[in-house]
């Protein structure tokens, strides 16, 4: 029976304690009263989980109960996973939550048709002096995500699907190559049937199982195995014709993928001072090329015009769908 928690209920108080404790963590703002070491199910709670649903857009036949539906979403699935379901592994990017974003809302959606059993994987996803603080890089931040999904793989015997939008596309590459043989998670690669990609700083250039070919490749220069080429589907998304930049960048005439591997560094902690010294030591910036500068700003500048980047929800680019139609259509066909 599916766990339902709510006012005059034989609560589990564990459990409540833990629902407030998600609510006051990710949502301050309205939920940063609740007292974590609380375990009864009062009116104040009744209200916060009220204000989640509707903030969320759930349709729930109780609002401020707590069931299915509301737990998901919060990412407390307390009920044993069904084992003719698929997880789905979703790694969102950078500065979102596990909530946010295009790898999400496929999980999200195919959990409501009954599909999968949707599972955000939980990482700090930032870098570039941004949240969740100045002191994580981005490599850093990808670790930790790399980290928390192989737990969640150990963890879940069964199929899965894994997901990743920008930086979460890295954390899901770099997951592939744990999978690879004499890999940590090698006896698992069977078990993955489809690997879906956002924006992914990590594609490899020429066609995508999609059909089409994209200009330039992933930022980068992290490329997945070659064993996972017939599961990896990669979408980009075109404004004009101007491509995401993060998945098409070219190597030869800009040198965005130069800055992005020193800045994918950067935190305010030494390791980052030590990266900038030997890159100038190295005489890197005197020997950047000014053509390859001066092409790399009239790229950017055209990319952040239309920014594909964040299009991947409402832009019909893909066989008149969009990118997460699509991405649900192709985990119907295995799931």
């Amino acid at each position: 029976m599916a766990t339902v928690l709510g006012p005059g209920l034989d609560n589990n108080p564990a459990l409540v304690k833990m629902l407030k404790t998600k609510l006051r963590a990710n949502f301050r703002s309205y939920a940063g009263h609740l007292d974590p070491d609380d375990g009864d199910y009062g009116d104040d709670l009744v209200a916060v989980v009220a204000e989640f649903q509707r903030r969320a857009g759930l349709d729930v036949d109780r609002p401020g109960w707590a069931g299915p539906k509301t737990l998901a979403r919060l990412g407390l699935n307390f009920d044993p996973p069904p084992r003719d379901k698929p997880f789905f592994y979703s790694a969102a990017g950078t500065m979102g939550t596990p909530f946010q974003g295009p790898s999400f809302d496929v999980g999200w959606a195919l959990e409501e048709e009954g599909r999968v059993r949707n599972q955000p994987i939980g990482y700090p996803a930032g870098g570039f002096f941004g949240p969740p603080g100045p002191n994580m890089s981005y490599n850093e931040s990808v670790a930790l995500g790399v980290a928390e999904g192989m737990r969640l793989i150990n963890m879940n015997p069964g199929k899965f699907i894994l997901s990743g939008y920008s930086q979460g596309a890295e954390v899901v590459v770099r997951i592939l190559w744990l999978m690879a043989p004499g890999g940590p998670l090698a006896h698992r690669s069977a078990d993955c049937l489809r690997v879906i990609t956002f924006g992914s700083p990590c594609r490899i250039d020429g066609p995508t199982l999609l059909g089409n070919n994209p200009p330039g490749k992933g930022i980068s220069g992290m490329w997945r195995p070659d064993q996972f080429a017939d599961k990896v589907w990669d979408f980009v998304a075109t404004g004009g014709d101007v491509p995401d930049m993060y998945a098409c960048t070219d190597w030869d005439r800009t040198e965005l993928n130069s800055f992005y591997g020193l800045f994918t560094k950067a935190e305010t902690e030494l390791p980052f001072i030590v990266a900038v010294m030997q890159w100038a030591q190295q005489g890197l910036l005197p020997n950047l090329n000014m053509l390859k500068l001066i092409n790399t700003g009239v790229v950017a500048a055209r990319f952040f015009q239309t920014n594909p980047h964040v299009h991947y929800h409402d832009w019909p680019q893909f066989n008149g769908a969009t990118a997460i139609d699509c991405a649900k259509q192709l985990v119907r066909d295995v799931a």
